[in-house]
C-alpha cells in the first residue's frame, strides 16, 4: 500500500475573490476532482493567528497566539511575536513525527517570523525572505520581500523539496504583499495567481497521488478610513492603549492599520463605560470585554486585552495624529476578511466536514489518531 503524503498551503490573503478574478485552470482541476468549501478564517483574521491555527489544528485558546503583538500586563512592555516562545500547542510537524506518520517533515515561509514560530518538529525550514544557500543554488536567487516574485520563489522550492526529498508532510505559507496593494480585478493580482497556479499544477503532476490542501489565513479589504481608539477614549477621560492586532515589521504591508484591536485600559474598572463609548463610535462593528471576547472567538484568555473590537468593513485601527482620518489602503484582521476557501485534492474528507481553515490541520491529526 502506498504511503499517504500531505502537502498544505496557505496562499496569503487568498480569498474567494481573487481565486474567482484569476486565471487558474488548474486549482479549479484540483476542486473539480475534489471539493470547494467556503469556509470561516479564525478572528482576528490575521497571519499569525491564521496559520499558527492551521498548523497546530487548533483554536488560539489552545495555541495561545492571539496577534500579532503581544503585551505582558504585568510589565506593560510589548513584543512581536516572532518566534516559538509564546506557542503552547504542538506544531503538526512534531505530531507527524511523534506519531511514525512521516520520516521528514518540511516548512516553507515567505516571512522569517513565521519560520521562527512554526519550526519545531519540521526537518526541512525554509523562509524565501532569508533561504539556505541549498535553496538559492537549486531554485535560484530569491526577489525582495515585497515583490510577486519571492511567492514564485517559494512554491518552485517546494516543488524541488518534494522531487528532491519527498517528505510525507509539508506545510507551506506565502505573503500577501500583492493583496494588500492591489486588488482582484488588478493585472498584477491576476499574473500573481496565474503563475502560482501555473506550480502547483507542477506539483500535481510530479505528485498525483499527494493529498493537497488550498486554503487562506484570512481576505484583504480596501479601508477608506482610520480610528485611533486610545485618542477616542481620551475624550471621554479613560485612558487606554490600543494594540492593532495586524501590528507587525512589515508595515510596507499595511502601515500598522488593520480591523481589529485589543485595548488595555489603565483603569480596568472603567470597562463597561469604555464599552458603551465604543459601541457608540462610527467605524465600529463590534466590541466584547475579555471574557465575553474570548470564549465567543476562542482566544487565549490570558494573551487579550481587557477589551476586543472589531472594525466595520471600511475601518481600520491604529496610531494616528488625531483621533479619525481617511485612509487609501487595503488590510484585514475584521469579521469582514474572516472567509477563506478550502480546496481539497485526494482527501478522504468530504467539504461539509470543514467549517474553519484550522480544520485542515484538525483532520489530519484526528487520521493520525
Amino acid at each position: 500500500m502506498k504511503r499517504r503524503k500531505v502537502l498544505i498551503l496557505c496562499i496569503d490573503a487568498g480569498s474567494h475573490d481573487y481565486l474567482a478574478a484569476s486565471n487558474i485552470p488548474n486549482i479549479r482541476r484540483m476542486a473539480e476532482a475534489g471539493f470547494y468549501q467556503h469556509a470561516n478564517g479564525v478572528i482576528p483574521s490575521v497571519t499569525n493567528v491564521n496559520n499558527v491555527s492551521i498548523a497546530t489544528g487548533t483554536f488560539p485558546e489552545t495555541h495561545g497566539i492571539t496577534s500579532n503583538y503581544y503585551v505582558d500586563r504585568k510589565t506593560g512592555q510589548g513584543n512581536y511575536i516572532e518566534d516559538s516562545s509564546f506557542l503552547l500547542a504542538p506544531t503538526l510537524f512534531e505530531i507527524a513525527k511523534k506519531s511514525k506518520f512521516a520520516d521528514t517533515t518540511a516548512l516553507f515561509v515567505t516571512k522569517q517570523k513565521l519560520l521562527r514560530i512554526l519550526e519545531s518538529g519540521a526537518d526541512i525550514k525554509v523562509a524565501a525572505e532569508v533561504p539556505p544557500t541549498e535553496f538559492i543554488d537549486a531554485v535560484g536567487p530569491v526577489e525582495p520581500i515585497y515583490s510577486i516574485e519571492i511567492n514564485l520563489w517559494l512554491l518552485r522550492a517546494v516543488r524541488w523539496t518534494l522531487r528532491q526529498y519527498d517528505p510525507e508532510f509539508v506545510y507551506c505559507s506565502t505573503t500577501d504583499w500583492v493583496q494588500h496593494k492591489h486588488t482582484p480585478h488588478d493585472a498584477l493580482s491576476q499574473q500573481h495567481m496565474s503563475e502560482l497556479d501555473l506550480i502547483i499544477g507542477k506539483i500535481i503532476e510530479d505528485n498525483p497521488n499527494r493529498e493537497i490542501y488550498i486554503t487562506a489565513d484570512h481576505g484583504m479589504s480596501d479601508k477608506s478610513a482610520a480610528l485611533d481608539i486610545s485618542r477616542r477614549l481620551r475624550q471621554h477621560g479613560i485612558i487606554a492603549e490600543s494594540i492593532p492586532i495586524i501590528k507587525d515589521r512589515y508595515v510596507a504591508h499595511h502601515s500598522n492599520l488593520g480591523g481589529a484591536a485589543y485595548i488595555f485600559l489603565e483603569n480596568r474598572s472603567e470597562v463597561s463605560q469604555a464599552l458603551q463609548v465604543l459601541l457608540n463610535t462610527n467605524g465600529i462593528d463590534e466590541v466584547y470585554p475579555a471574557e465575553k471576547a474570548a470564549h465567543k472567538f476562542r482566544l487565549h484568555p490570558d494573551r487579550i486585552g481587557d477589551l476586543f473590537a472589531l472594525a466595520d468593513e471600511n475601518t481600520v485601527f491604529g496610531e494616528l495624529d488625531m483621533t479619525s482620518e481617511p485612509v487609501s489602503i487595503r488590510s484585514h484582521g475584521s469579521r469582514h476578511e474572516s472567509y477563506v476557501p478550502i480546496i481539497g485534492y485526494n482527501s478522504p474528507w468530504l467539504a461539509t466536514d470543514f467549517e474553519y481553515n484550522l480544520d485542515v490541520g484538525k483532520f489530519f491529526l484526528k487520521s493520525l489518531q
